[in-house]
Order: C-alpha cells, then structure tokens, then sequence
C-alpha cells in the first residue's frame, strides 16, 4: 500500500490528463515488480521489522533505476519524470522503512529453516544443542550425528556408523549446516582420519559451525551465566558473503533492464523455436545452484523434442540439435532466458556455469571426478563467467578440461569484484559467435 499511496496522491493533485495513463501504467509496473522481488528476497519472511524495511526499499530502488533507464532509453523521461514522480520516487524508500519498523508485526509462522543439519562430536552432544541451533537459526532437523569415538546407538538424533554414511546424507537430506561438537580428544586434528574428513567437509557447500558447551564443567551458580551451548562460525555460506548485497543488486538492476530491452527479441526467437519443429518453447532442466540445491533452469530449446530420452551432453554436431538451435547454441541466445533465473535469485549474471546433476567425464560424475569441485557452489551459478569468456565451454570431455574450467571457477570466486563482473559480461559479447565448442 505505501507504493501506491504516494502515486495515488499524486495523481489527484498534480498529473496531467494526458500523461495520467502512462503515470498509472509505471507506477502499476513499479509495485508489482518490486513487491516480487521483495517477497522473493526475504522482505516478508520473520525476522527484524528494520531489516525487512531495508529489503522492500533496495528492492524498490532497483526496480525503479531498471524503469527509468527504460525510459530513457525509449525517449520518454518527460512522461515519467515529472515533479511529483521526482518527489515520490524519493519518498517511498524512506516511507517503506517507516511502515515496516512501525506497523505492528504479523503473528510468526510456526515454521522451520529448511534443509538439514549434521553434528559431529566426539561422544555425546551438549543437552541443549537445539536451543543454540535455534539461537542460530539453524535447520533445527538433526539429520545424523557422528561419534568420532565409536558407533553409538541411536537416541535422540540417528546415529551415523561412519563418515561414508555422513557424507552420503549432504545429497539426501539437503544439508546446508555441519556442527563440530568441541572435546578436547578433537583437537588432535593431525591425526589422517580425522584431517581426512575435516578436508572433505571443508569441499562441501555447507556452513560449518564449532560448539561449544560453556556450562560444562562450571559451578551451578555460574552456569547461567554463561549461557549453556554457543555456535562460532567457521566457514560461512558464501566465499563473497560480505558482498552479497552489492552483487546482488547489480544483478537485479542490469538482469531487469537486460528483459525489458530484450523482450521483443524474447518473443521473435520464441517464434521461430515454435516455427522449428513440435515440443515445447522453452527448455527446463534441473542444474545444481548454490550451496548445492536444485533449480530449474530456463533456455530456448535448441534440440529436437523427444519425451523418454535419457540425459545426453550435447557434442559439436550432434544430429538432435536443430537448424535454428545450432544458431542459438552458437550465438548463446538460447541462454537469455535465464535472466529470469538471476531475477527470482536462483542464478547471477556471471559465475561457475550450473551443471545437471548427471553430467559426466570420462564416465565419472563431476562431482566425484574433482574433490574440490563443490567449492563452485558456495556461489550461485552464472550466465557467463570467467571460464566462458577463457573459450572453456562446450562439452567437457577429460579430466584436464574439467580441471581447468574449476581453477577458473575458483580464480573467479576469489577475486571476485563489480568491476570484473562488467569487464566479464563485455568479454562475453564477442565470444559465442563462431566459437569452436559451440554445439
């Protein structure tokens, strides 16, 4: 409502018939856009009433910066930029804020983080874990629990028998939390076994906690003191957590100009993928996103239609691609409709590229091929990224290759920045035509 207060107001007041539609119409365009953007990013999920006033506002800036600049670019500003436009634009952030840290909070929903948590202790784990994974906010589903000291039968939480069993459960019980319980028999971290799983956790995407039981061992008078279990993070969600927001916005802001300028060329490729043969428009597939979790990714589709056909990587020459697919492929239009992707937040514009879950090299899963392979997915996956515009892309045929498009992958993470994100995307623009991988 307070997107459209001042909107309202202002076309009571102050707009000119003539432009009075054109006004409405941005103004309609600005709130459902932003009120979705802000809904998909946590703007109305629990949490501090200040916070969710931040999300609706950085939301509404964005979304109205991508309006504008259409509107430059379609030379109609003076429809749009007039003084009470001005005035409101400048207004609603600050009234958003206002709103949310004011108006009284909407009853808590009786839910729960998603995903899972694994615990891995030495031989018992502290009373009141769950209240400091709550503390946390913590997936508050324990998914196992390994006793380095020996199997232990299961009582409150399963019991794991071996790190083989813990391992296995990332990928079955969506795991996004793992918790060292502290004991002083844990700290004799040289010994291989023991380095040996650390190394492993340390190349899943999983947010990795150290416990501490602060009461043990105290006086009774002292133990409420110090406040029973506490969780320290050790290796956070993200490699770029401290940008996240930055990057995050730019992504919204270009994805959002990116679809508007390019939806009469959306619809004209939609065509003639309908023109080209039977099956569906567009192509959707499950690839592998950040921190490991599934997502449907969206494409123009490039091969021929043909339901109860089995995964495939597609190869230079391949006789399922189409006359017009070949095109696509070769010129990477068929990836814009992941734009999309990077608005809802499942993908960036630049980042590792995202993978199906059953892609193979030299008949080993990508995941199992490279140890260090998962690191990829502390970061959502991107349209382009550094690997691309480097000519590693098309089918991955041997380990080397594979090898090579992670270290890019992982060179990018780490130096990661807005300004290579831009000096990526202008790489990219010249690479896809006729580039000898193009399938």
């Amino acid at each position: 409502m307070c997107i459209l207060a001042l909107p309202l107001l202002g076309a009571a007041l102050g707009q000119a018939t003539e432009y009075l539609p054109h006004y409405l119409l941005f103004w309609a365009i600005l709130a459902v856009f932003s009120l979705g953007l802000s809904a998909s990013h946590g703007g109305y999920a629990p949490g501090g009433r200040w916070r969710q006033g931040g999300i609706a506002a950085i939301c509404f800036l964005a979304t109205a910066v991508a309006l504008l600049g259409l509107a430059v670019l379609l030379n109609h500003p003076g429809i749009l930029l007039r003084h009470w436009t001005l005035l409101e634009l400048a207004a609603t952030p600050a009234l958003l804020v206002f709103s949310h840290a004011t108006l009284p909070p909407r009853a808590p929903a009786a839910a729960t983080a998603a995903g899972a948590t694994l615990v891995v202790c030495y031989d018992h784990c502290p009373a009141d874990l769950d209240l400091a994974l709550a503390e946390r906010k913590l997936p508050s589903r324990i998914a196992g629990v390994l006793y380095l000291s020996g199997f232990r039968e299961a009582g409150a939480w399963p019991a794991l028998r071996d790190p083989a069993e813990l391992f296995r459960n990332f990928s079955s019980e969506a795991v996004q939390d793992v918790v060292f319980v502290h004991h002083p028999q844990l700290e004799a971290f040289n010994q291989a076994p023991q380095k040996e799983l650390l190394q492993e956790l340390l190349a899943y995407p999983a947010r990795i906690w150290l416990a501490f039981d602060l009461s043990a061992n105290l006086p009774e008078v002292l133990r409420a003191r110090a406040g029973g279990c506490k969780l320290l993070p050790v290796v956070t969600d993200e490699l770029v957590t401290s940008h996240h927001m930055v990057k995050r916005g730019f992504d919204v802001v270009v994805a959002s100009l990116l679809l508007m300028l390019c939806a009469p060329l959306l619809a004209f490729l939609a065509a003639l993928v309908r023109l080209s043969g039977s099956g569906p428009v567009v192509f959707r597939q499950s690839r592998v996103g950040a921190q490991g979790r599934p997502f449907t990714v969206l494409k123009f589709r490039t091969m021929r239609h043909e339901p109860g056909h089995g995964f495939a990587q597609a190869r230079p020459g391949d006789a399922r691609v189409t006359r017009i697919g070949r095109f696509l492929r070769r010129t990477s239009l068929d990836e814009l409709l992941q734009l999309v992707n990077v608005v809802r937040g499942e993908m960036s514009l630049v980042g590792p590229r995202p993978h199906a879950p059953e892609t193979m090299v030299e008949g080993i899963s990508f995941e199992n091929a490279l140890k260090l392979y998962r690191l990829r997915h502390r970061v959502k996956p991107g349209i382009t990224g550094l690997a691309q515009v480097r000519g590693q892309r098309g089918e991955t045929r041997t380990l080397p290759a594979l090898e090579h498009r992670l270290a890019s992958d992982l060179e990018y993470i780490q130096n990661w920045s807005v300004g290579l994100d831009i000096e990526i995307l202008l790489r990219t623009l010249p690479v896809p035509f006729g580039h000898a991988n193009a399938c």
